[in-house]
């Protein structure tokens, strides 16, 4: 079997200043998973490895460099997802442990079906009861989210959540994708939430079938407006498209296109976002209505491939 892989480090009006960095993450993301497949790592830990290096990247919006609350506060998600058993990990509103996919994966392999999202504090326990890296809050603050918090104070009571896919506001969630040489899928996605939402605010990145899914057949990975992308179930469509048949770019541009047509924001236009697919005869496909999406991906056909 010949493996694949697909990143994504969200989908926004990227500006063309921090369009570098972006591609900067993408490359070293791509690298890393390109290597790992390459020596034969089975898919979960290839997506693990990869997203634990993007949630250290300070361009993107999840872990290191996330965007604030209205509390001013980091609060994390990540889910991730074994196509071939079906399992999934998830936390959510963690603000503690410096790698959230480690959480949700060790979700996956420890909840001993007591547990398959936790979320607040008592994940945050739970990672640190079992040896995961924790951090004081304040690690992930940078300063670019400090000047845009206070930015969006002034915007008080006008700002919607679905607006921060239209502008320059930070929507770098990540994710990834992998097919390994034996055959198995692996999906995952990680982020630090929208700018400005209600503290506890909970969008689509760590629920199963909406910000991730995978089975056998195809895997998926979303990004941008949660709450249009959870409506939809929009990584359980689109890999519900590849497993009737259809290449994984078709898989993909189904997916954004019904997240568009279905959702519409407060001001009646199509909901956005972008999502990857990589299915079992690994191709890639990769689809999204903002203006930019950071991407990249890997095949032994095709090589490595980037974009913003």
């Amino acid at each position: 079997m010949q493996p694949a892989l697909a990143i994504h480090g969200g989908a926004w009006a990227i500006p063309d200043a921090e369009v570098a960095e972006h591609l900067d993450a993408m490359r070293q993301a791509v690298e890393l998973g390109r290597d790992r497949l390459e020596r034969a790592a089975g898919a979960l830990d290839v997506v693990a490895a990869v997203i634990r290096l993007l949630e250290d990247h300070p361009a993107l919006d999840a872990g290191l460099g996330a965007v604030l609350n209205q509390a001013g506060q980091v609060q994390l998600d990540a889910g991730i997802m074994d196509g071939e058993s079906g399992g999934f990990g998830a936390v959510a509103g963690v603000t503690r442990t410096r790698h959230p996919i480690d959480a949700a994966r060790a979700v996956l392999e420890l909840g001993g079906g007591q547990a398959s999202l936790l979320v607040g504090p008592g994940a945050d326990r739970w990672a640190q009861e079992h040896g995961l890296e924790m951090v004081e809050p304040g690690y992930f603050v940078v300063p670019r989210e400090v000047a845009r918090f206070q930015s969006l104070q002034e915007q008080a009571g006008r700002f919607h959540t679905s607006f921060a896919f239209r502008g320059d506001k930070p929507r770098g969630t990540v994710g990834c994708v992998a097919l390994d040489r034996a055959g198995r899928i692996a999906t995952g996605t990680s982020t630090g939430g929208a700018p400005f939402t209600v503290p506890g605010r909970v969008g689509d990145s760590p629920l199963p079938g909406c910000g991730y899914w995978a089975s056998s057949a195809a895997g998926a990975s979303a990004t941008g407006w949660g709450e249009a992308i959870s409506r939809v179930l929009m990584c359980a469509h689109a890999v519900g498209r590849a497993e009737e048949g259809l290449h994984a770019q078709e898989a993909a541009e189904k997916a954004v296109s019904r997240l568009a047509s279905k959702v519409r924001d407060p001001e009646g236009r199509p909901a956005t976002g972008g999502v990857i697919v990589v299915d079992q005869r690994g191709r890639v496909g990769h689809c999204f209505n903002t203006p930019r999406m950071a991407r990249a991906s890997w095949t032994p056909a095709a090589g490595v491939l980037l974009a913003c």
